[in-house]
C-alpha cells in the first residue's frame, strides 16, 4: 500500500472534529464555582479548572473513539464519562498549577457532598480510598490529556488594564494631573502613586463597568466556544467593550478606533473583537432556554 492510499484510508476510519459548542454543560461549571467558594479558592483558579474541564471535552471529542477488544473502555473515557471525578480532578490540578494548595480530603469531601447531597456522610473507609487513588489516576490522564500544559492566561489582568488606560485617560485630562505627570514623569513611585489615586478617584460609573465587564469575562470563560476558540486579548477586549455599551456609558470612539487603540499591540483585528460580541450575546440568547441541568456520576473507578 503506498503512502497517498494509506493516508486516504486513515481519513476514512477518523471521525471529523467536532466545534467547541457555545453553551456547556452548566452542572460541572456550577459545581466548580460552589466548590471553589466553599473551599476559599480564588477566582483565578477556578477559572483554571473550568479551561482544564473545556480543554479535555475538546480533547475527547476531537481523538478517535477507542473500544478494548474486551469492549471496555479506555481509561480517558472512563474519566469523560464520570463528571464528579473530572471536576474534582480539574479543581485539584488548577490548585497546583495556581499554587493554591488545598487538602485532597477536604477536594474529595465537597465534590461527594454537592454530587450527592441525599447521601449519607463520607466515611473514611474503602470508598473513601477507592476515591483517592481514582483521583491520583485522573490527574495522571488529566495532565497528559492537556499535553503537559497546564499554563493558562486569563482575560481578567487584560480587561482591567485596558479599562484602567480608559479611566487614566480620563484622569490626566484635569490640570492638576498634567502637572503631576510632567513633574514626576521619570518617578516610578510617584507613577505608581497617580496610579492609586486614580484608583481611589475612580467615578462609581467606571467602577460598574469594571464589575460589568469582569463579568462578562467570567461568563465568557463559561462557554467551551469563547473560551476555546478565541484569543485572550480579543476576549478582554471584546467583554470590556460590551460593557462600555451595555452601561450607555459615553464614548467617544468607534468600535475600529477602540480596537486600534488597545488591541493594536496584540495585533487583534475589529472582526476578532466583534466575532467575541456576537458569541457572547448569543450566548446569552440561548441560556435562559437551557432545561435544569442534569448531573452524571457513575461508579466506575479508574
Amino acid at each position: 500500500m503506498s503512502e497517498t492510499e494509506h493516508l486516504k484510508e486513515t481519513d476514512m476510519v477518523r471521525q471529523p472534529i467536532k466545534s467547541a459548542p457555545l453553551i456547556p454543560n452548566i452542572a460541572p461549571i456550577q459545581f466548580l464555582r460552589q466548590s471553589s467558594s466553599m473551599l476559599d479558592i480564588p477566582i483565578r483558579t477556578t477559572a483554571t479548572a473550568v479551561l482544564y474541564y473545556h480543554r479535555f471535552n475538546d480533547f475527547m471529542n476531537s481523538k478517535e473513539k477507542v473500544i478494548n477488544v474486551d469492549g471496555s473502555l479506555s481509561e480517558e473515557d472512563v474519566l469523560y464519562q464520570n463528571e464528579e471525578l473530572l471536576t474534582t480532578t480539574c479543581l485539584q490540578l488548577a490548585c497546583k498549577a495556581t499554587e493554591v494548595p488545598r487538602k485532597v480530603r477536604d477536594l474529595v469531601n465537597v465534590g461527594y457532598r454537592y454530587y450527592h447531597p441525599k447521601g449519607t456522610t463520607l466515611d473514611v473507609d474503602e470508598n473513601y480510598f477507592k476515591m483517592r487513588s481514582s483521583l491520583v489516576t485522573s490527574e495522571l490522564l488529566l495532565v497528559r490529556a492537556l499535553g503537559f500544559d497546564l499554563e493558562v492566561e486569563l482575560p481578567f489582568a487584560y480587561c482591567l488594564n485596558v479599562l484602567r488606560g480608559l479611566v487614566s485617560i480620563r484622569y490626566f485630562m484635569t490640570d492638576e494631573a498634567k502637572k503631576t505627570t510632567k513633574r514626576h514623569h521619570h518617578s516610578y513611585t510617584a507613577q505608581k502613586e497617580i496610579w492609586k489615586k486614580m484608583e481611589n478617584d475612580m467615578e462609581p460609573e467606571m467602577s460598574a463597568i469594571a464589575r460589568l465587564a469582569w463579568m462578562y469575562v467570567w461568563d465568557s470563560l463559561c462557554s467551551p466556544k469563547i473560551a476555546l476558540t478565541h484569543s485572550i486579548p480579543g476576549i478582554g477586549l471584546g467583554c470590556l467593550y460590551l460593557a462600555l455599551r451595555t452601561s450607555e456609558v459615553e464614548m467617544s470612539m468607534s468600535m475600529s478606533e477602540y480596537v486600534d487603540m488597545w488591541g493594536a499591540s496584540e495585533n487583534i483585528s475589529v472582526q476578532a473583537v466583534r466575532d467575541v460580541v456576537t458569541d457572547l450575546l448569543d450566548f446569552y440568547d440561548h441560556f435562559p432556554n437551557i432545561t435544569t441541568p442534569t448531573i452524571t456520576t457513575t461508579t466506575t473507578t479508574i
